[in-house]
């Protein structure tokens, strides 16, 4: 059963100190042990694909060369909008000049977000713009964060995604709106990726379930963003997440969608594979 884990950012701290034997079990599709879900114990899982998103200048540059050190690693580069408070000089000319490097399939972790409020939201509005005109520029997909921010988010992806304005592919990563907010998003033409919080059990994340029920299957992704947002059962339980529990999140699509896991799986791999065009980027 194949995956692709559009958003692990594994080029942070936690994964520092063992990251050879990680690359190692990604890539044969072994799960932490102990935690491999018990719905996938006769599906041996291949993650076809990781995309690693940088928060800053330097971790961009992180994630551009792991990119190089496995061939199921991709890098995508940009700013986050919590990591604009620490902006250096200099910092978004780095990003412009490692653009067009090998395996760089995206533009972000960009977006918007007033929940911590580091910086000014004039100063996000800003850099999500200078994202959005690199994206275009040289024709990659956005990966867009968006917590507390819709009303600030919609008006500008409506008006960067109209034809009128050349368009705009991407995806919102680990959604956590409404369900009218994704589908707003989906007929705007971009992508709508789940993550771990999609299998929490808690009511609060009823609207996130709705969502998910409500998307065409075309449009639908599933991420880790390892090392946050563990998976249930075993938030609580196992200290970071890592790529291979994107088949936790799968699992929860296809029971929300009243599907196999198998087709989730398929769909949503096969989605992240047209969106991001993998195979332009293979290193020889």
């Amino acid at each position: 059963m194949k995956i692709v884990d559009t958003h692990a950012h594994l080029d942070l701290e936690p994964f520092h100190n063992d990251f050879e034997p990680l690359r190692q079990r990604l890539e044969t599709g072994r799960f932490p042990d102990g935690f491999q879900p018990k719905s996938l114990e006769n599906l041996p899982l291949a993650l076809q694909a990781v995309v690693l998103p940088g928060i800053d200048a330097d971790s961009s540059c992180r994630c551009v060369e792991l990119s190089r050190r496995s061939p199921i690693f991709f890098a995508a580069i940009g700013i986050q909008p919590n990591s604009l408070a620490e902006l250096q000089d200099g910092d978004w000319e780095r990003i412009l000049a490692i653009a067009d490097a090998p395996k760089v399939v995206g533009i972000g972790e960009t977006g918007l977000d007033r929940y911590w409020d580091t910086s000014s939201i004039d100063t996000q509005i800003d850099y999500f713009h200078r994202h959005i005109a690199l994206a275009k520029k040289i024709g990659k997909p956005i990966l867009i964060h968006c917590r507390d921010a819709w009303e600030d988010m919609l008006p500008i992806l409506r008006r960067e995604c109209s034809t009128a304005n050349g368009g705009l592919t991407g995806l919102i990563h680990a959604f956590s709106g409404e369900p009218e907010q994704a589908l707003e998003c989906v007929e705007l033409g971009l992508s709508i990726s789940f993550a771990g919080a999609l299998t929490y059990t808690n009511r609060k994340f009823e609207p996130l379930w709705r969502a998910a029920q409500a998307l065409p299957e075309d449009r639908i992704l599933v991420e880790t963003d390892s090392p946050y947002m563990v998976p249930h059962p075993f938030r609580g339980k196992l200290e970071r997440n890592e790529p291979t529990l994107a088949a936790s999140v799968a699992v929860r699509l296809a029971e929300l969608r009243g599907v196999s896991v198998e087709r989730i799986a398929e769909a949503t791999t096969k989605n992240a594979c047209r969106l991001f065009r993998f195979d332009e980027y293979l290193v020889e």
